[in-house]
């Protein structure tokens, strides 16, 4: 990232897209407040011998030993800068949409707001979705992949499990009356989502292994390389007065590997 926040805009074949690359690292799930304790290395320090096996650091706030060692006035001044970085996230999207003239608009990013953020913040991108008529939303953090499609026709993608650590899977949304989830990768696959566009739609599929890949291990000398799977697959169109299509292609079941 060459910044904590940017626009990036691509053309081909008299297709524009624009991508607004945001911070969101005052998300309340592992955002903010975990950077700014650093819970997972004072734990150590303050209160855990090697063996034991309990997590001080799920449920610790401003002013514990095992938050910033205790030193409130640090603890803030992390919280303030990661703060200042997400308003001017929010700022410079909100302003770089209503200037926007590409034919389609995304938005990059690693949080969700409805599966890592509190009410209001969450409420705050819906809102700025909704008004601008972003295309879609990609974010990651979760080592999974979804596809959820709010009332105005916003589609949100996770995009999580691209390789390097473990694949996990993920969830529907729940207790929320703005978006509801379409599809949720089964199993625990890597992968990642690929996307196309034409004047008129912009394609989201998944991607991932397909069988013909053996894996002997962790010596990537000894693996067989295969091909492609395609998966999950949806148009959306450029007009956001429907939520699109699924493709006829698409494939809902379990694509790639691990399952």
């Amino acid at each position: 990232m060459k910044d904590h926040y940017f626009l990036e805009r691509v053309t081909q074949n008299n297709v524009t897209v624009d991508i607004l690359n945001i911070d969101t690292n005052d998300a309340a799930v592992h955002g903010a407040s975990q950077v700014c304790c650093q819970c997972y290395g004072y734990r150590w320090k303050y209160t855990q011998a090697p063996g034991d096996t309990k997590d001080p650091c799920k449920n610790t706030v401003r002013g514990d030993q095992v938050c910033a060692g205790g030193d409130v006035e640090m603890y803030d001044k992390c919280m303030e800068r990661i703060d200042s970085w997400a308003k001017a996230s929010f700022d410079g999207a909100t302003k770089d949409l209503m200037a926007s003239t590409a034919d389609f608009k995304i938005i990059n990013t690693h949080y969700s707001p409805h599966f890592h953020m509190d009410p209001p913040h969450m409420q705050k991108w819906y809102d700025l979705t909704k008004t601008h008529q972003v295309h879609g939303w990609f974010n990651g953090h979760t080592h999974g992949f979804n596809h959820d499609v709010a009332k105005w026709n916003t589609h949100f993608f996770q995009n999580g499990a691209g390789g390097g650590i473990f694949s996990e899977s993920a969830t529907t949304v729940a207790n929320n009356d703005q978006v509801k989830t379409t599809w949720v990768a089964s199993g625990q696959p890597y992968g990642f989502l690929e996307l196309s566009f034409t004047k008129s739609w912009m394609k989201v599929q998944f991607v991932s292994f397909d069988k013909t890949w053996d894996f002997k291990g962790f010596d990537f000398g000894d693996t067989t390389k295969g091909g492609v799977a395609r998966g999950h697959c949806w148009f959306v169109p450029k007009v956001l007065d429907s939520p699109g299509v699924e493709c006829k292609s698409s494939v809902n079941g379990v694509v790639g590997m691990p399952t």
